[in-house]
């Protein structure tokens, strides 16, 4: 990727597509010369002098990829964004590392030394926007509070952002690059039984990552830990059987996440749990040719349960038909979570239970709550595909006395739960073709 050229047409885009926003707005009565956004403050833990780990708004990291707090990016139609840059002068701290990025070809830039000096830099914003932490930089720039993140505007920014411009999906394609250099070193601790604590420190030195600049918590889980879906704790030593190890992590470039998940049974491994790897990664492939323009995710979600029951029906975990097990409700508690979600600056990105640029939620079925997309398709959307077949106890027990006990494989299923559970995940864009794997190959299936 010519870097330079990329990020210059994403300001040209971004600004175009800004301007036909706040376009649209005046037409409706609500008139904003421009918008400044704001990267926002440090944040002190409660009665405590140290700060909260920095990340900047996310409206503002998608036109300045600048690391540090305090700096205002101002945009008015016509104009070149102008990014007034804070670099301090501290000898308590380091300044912020300047990212390898050409940002300074395509916008107007300002150095000055603190937020005081940031606020005077700006000038006069009568009738602009604010977009940014609530931390009292709208007060000190003088923006009146009607102006301060208006509803109208949020929404149109919000569902632009699950567009992405073409720099956007290649800052993601190297996330997915460098995740994959993770995701090899830990597949090959495994093979050497390693603790989850020790494949997790191989594969933040493998991405060159510290702890806070991964864009999640990274998800290291041997056997049952597999199956908590969030699983944060990581054990310093290696369980003594080591049957199934599941990897959540990702990674990130110029602020863009990859999501990535692969579940790696061992040889001793229950060899249904082993087939039931087989099945699911053969599902999800499936799943991702559902991916294309103009699609339901909800359609595909309520496909990938479906596909999940006739995966526990051939495999006598369940002991009914697989529209039965369906129809029933009796794949939920193996698959509790929505299939994937809109990805880009944040992991959980923007705007993919949203109606329509002027805003209002498309609430998912009561069935499928958890479900965090509900919006149809388009070119340019980077959706991630994750279906997942777990053994969770709390989830399963309900059912052990319910009126569909008996569909239920019990002595199985009492088996699995050792193995915790199985969750294959990818980064799909979403293009006017159809769709395009951004991950799969890079990291290998468990199978690759």
């Amino acid at each position: 990727m010519d870097l330079k050229a990329s990020y210059r047409t994403h300001i040209e885009e971004l600004s175009k597509r800004s301007a036909a926003i706040l376009k649209d707005l005046a037409r409706e009565g609500r008139e904003f010369r421009g918008i400044v956004f704001a990267a926002g403050g440090d944040v002190l833990y409660h009665a405590d002098d140290q700060p909260v780990p920095f990340k900047p708004s996310f409206h503002f990291a998608r036109w300045a990829p600048v690391k540090g707090p305090d700096h205002l990016l101002v945009f008015r139609p016509g104009e070149l964004p102008t990014l007034v840059k804070v670099v301090p002068r501290d000898y308590w701290y380091e300044t912020p590392p300047d990212p390898e990025h050409p940002y300074m070809t395509s916008l107007c830039v300002e150095t000055v030394a603190d937020a005081k000096a940031a606020v005077r830099a700006v000038g006069n914003l009568e009738g602009l926007a604010y977009v940014g932490p609530d931390d009292g930089t709208a007060r000190a720039l003088s923006i009146e509070e009607e102006r301060v993140e208006p509803e109208e505007l949020m929404a149109r920014l919000d569902w632009d952002r699950g567009l992405k411009t073409a720099y956007e999906v290649e800052c993601i394609r190297g996330a997915v690059r460098k995740a994959a250099l993770g995701h090899a070193v830990v597949r090959s601790d495994a093979e050497q039984g390693r603790s989850e604590r020790s494949m997790h420190a191989g594969y933040l030195a493998a991405t060159q990552h510290l702890e806070n600049e991964v864009p999640y918590t990274n998800i290291i889980a041997w056997n049952e830990h597999s199956a908590v879906l969030h699983y944060q704790s990581k054990q310093i030593q290696a369980p003594s059987a080591t049957l199934n190890l599941l990897v959540d992590a990702g990674a990130s470039v110029y602020g863009y996440a990859s999501d990535i998940t692969r579940t790696y049974p061992q040889a001793a491994a229950h060899r249904v749990f082993r087939e039931l790897v087989n099945h699911l990664d053969t599902l999800q492939r499936e799943l991702v040719k559902g991916v294309g323009p103009g699609r339901s995710y909800l359609d595909l979600h309520e496909t990938a349960h479906r596909g999940v029951a006739k995966i526990l029906c051939e495999l006598s975990i369940l002991k009914v038909k697989a529209d039965e097990a369906f129809e029933q409700g009796l794949t939920d508690p193996f698959f509790p979570h929505g299939l994937g979600h809109h990805l880009g600056l944040q992991v959980h990105d923007v705007g993919g239970r949203q109606q329509s640029p002027a805003g209002g939620t498309l609430e998912p079925p009561p069935r499928h709550a958890y479900l965090r997309t509900t919006r149809e398709m388009a070119a340019g959307q980077v959706l991630t595909v994750e279906p997942g077949i777990y053994f969770i106890a709390m989830l399963l027990e309900p059912f052990r006395q319910g009126a569909h006990s008996s569909a239920f494989n019990w002595k199985l299923i009492d088996e699995l739960l050792l193995c915790g559970g199985v969750r294959i995940e990818d980064d799909i864009l979403c293009t006017e073709q159809g769709r395009e794997d951004l991950s799969r190959g890079s990291v290998p299936g468990h199978r690759g």
